[in-house]
């Protein structure tokens, strides 16, 4: 089991109040990181991570391991042109 520390946002509603909590996620069950902007009480905009697990759960992280962060600064091969047309292809 691969755990990672996670600093999510909940809403507790009967306060109405969005509460800060640190949470250990099994890194084997995320199923998608995704960056977002998020809004805190203060109107401030601050950068954070929609989580994705394999049980169906979704979380507001505003901090998340290095490991991860690392991924989205790689980067990625150029997009290469095909060097041939599909549907000139299909025409003949």
């Amino acid at each position: 089991m691969k755990l990672a520390k996670f600093k999510i946002i909940t809403h507790n509603e009967a306060q109405q109040i969005d509460e800060k909590t640190s949470l250990l996620i099994n890194l084997d069950h995320i199923i998608s990181v995704k960056p977002i902007k998020l809004t805190t009480a203060e109107r401030e905009v601050i950068d954070g991570y929609w989580i994705r697990l394999s049980n169906g759960k979704k979380y507001k992280a505003i901090q998340i391991p290095e490991s991860i962060k690392a991924v989205f600064n790689e980067e990625l091969p150029q997009v290469k042109l095909s060097e041939t047309n599909f549907h000139e292809n299909n025409l003949q």
